[in-house]
């Protein structure tokens, strides 16, 4: 907890730095910008989705909001019910309260996965102050999704498969890839031969359930199981190879491109990240960090591929651990902080679609 709450706090210090600025800014722009997401504050961008859904649901079959999937929303709703709270800022406490969760039991799984306490200690701050961490203080899906992984992992280690069940059955109601986390379960449950449980069946089968949940009801209530995936099929484009995919990323890049740079240098750092997490994290972490980056490479627009690589949390355990290095170690995390500020900065303009 204690080492959860500094980097939590030292997060929303950041994001709150970036409102301040942003806001003066703003405010002095003439003629005023058509399009300022801060202020939306804290439910900029897809914030205002959830709050939509939370308050009246999927009420249009064509509406792209079918792209989000329902747990949190259906979260923010239930909180929505205590006096004098609405949707909108139950979601923000809740993602904020579930990024504390996060962090706590990110710290607890480095812990059992290499035995090093202040790689942990790293491993959090760089959760909690990575450039794209601003959405977690945002009332995004992140940090739930988050802490549900989490909660797998740690409870598939200690034996609780139905436990890890459920977490995964609610992972896979809460992203898209949710459905996932059956890879590392499946390759947690093989070892001990725990597949002959059926608490370890469940725990594999699980978040592919949580997804296919959501399917059902688009069946039900739209007559089209794939709706969910096929608005986000419309958002980041077909499948395609990963390999051309940053080739063209880098060539439209040097040409001017600087979301397309962005995105391959981003690309290209969750590469290296993902090769030390083959070499040095246990093989179920290794297998989720490598086919989570997979998917992700494997879409034509790349835009978020920031914020979406934080659900493959061990990216984060290997660049803690790359940090340890005396040259990196002095100023990686200020510098992670300081790339928080700015794309928080950036997302609160409108510049950056996080």
């Amino acid at each position: 907890m204690r080492v959860a709450l500094a980097a939590w706090a030292e997060a929303r210090l950041y994001v709150a730095a970036a409102y301040i600025v942003t806001t003066a800014v703003v405010n002095r722009l003439e003629p005023p910008p058509d399009f300022t997401p801060v202020s939306d504050g804290l439910l900029a961008w897809d914030g205002r989705w959830y709050e939509a859904i939370a308050i009246g649901g999927y009420a249009d079959a064509a509406d792209p909001a079918l792209r989000f999937f329902p747990l949190w929303p259906l979260g923010g709703r239930a909180a929505a019910w205590l006096p004098g709270v609405g949707a909108g800022a139950a979601l923000v406490v809740l993602a904020n309260a579930a990024a504390l969760a996060a962090g706590m039991l990110l710290h607890r799984l480095v812990v059992s996965e290499t035995g090093d306490r202040r790689l942990a200690r790293r491993a959090v701050r760089l959760l909690a102050l990575a450039p794209p961490s601003f959405v977690l203080v945002f009332a995004y899906s992140e940090a739930l999704y988050l802490t549900l992984a989490l909660s797998l992992f740690l409870l598939a280690r200690r034996g609780s498969w139905w436990a890890a069940a459920a977490a995964g059955y609610l992972a896979g109601l809460t992203r898209p890839v949710g459905a996932l986390l059956a890879v590392p379960a499946a390759a947690m449950a093989w070892p001990e031969r725990s597949q002959r449980s059926p608490g370890a069946v469940a725990a594999v089968v699980a978040p592919l359930a949580g997804a296919a949940t959501f399917g059902l009801w688009a069946q039900g209530a739209l007559g089209d199981a794939s709706a969910p995936l096929e608005r986000q099929r419309e958002l980041r484009g077909d499948f395609v190879d990963p390999v051309s995919r940053l080739v063209r990323g880098a060539w439209r890049g040097a040409h001017g491109d600087t979301g397309e740079l962005l995105h391959f240098l981003a690309a290209v750092v969750l590469i290296a990240l993902a090769v030390v997490a083959a070499r040095r994290l246990s093989r179920p972490m290794a297998i989720y960090a490598v086919v989570s980056l997979a998917l992700l490479l494997a879409a034509e627009n790349l835009n978020s591929l920031e914020r979406y690589a934080l659900s493959a949390f061990p990216l984060l355990i290997a660049a803690a651990m790359v940090s340890r290095h005396r040259w990196l170690d002095r100023w990686i995390v200020g510098a992670a902080g300081a790339g928080l500020v700015c794309l928080t900065t950036l997302a609160f303009h409108g510049v950056y679609v996080p």
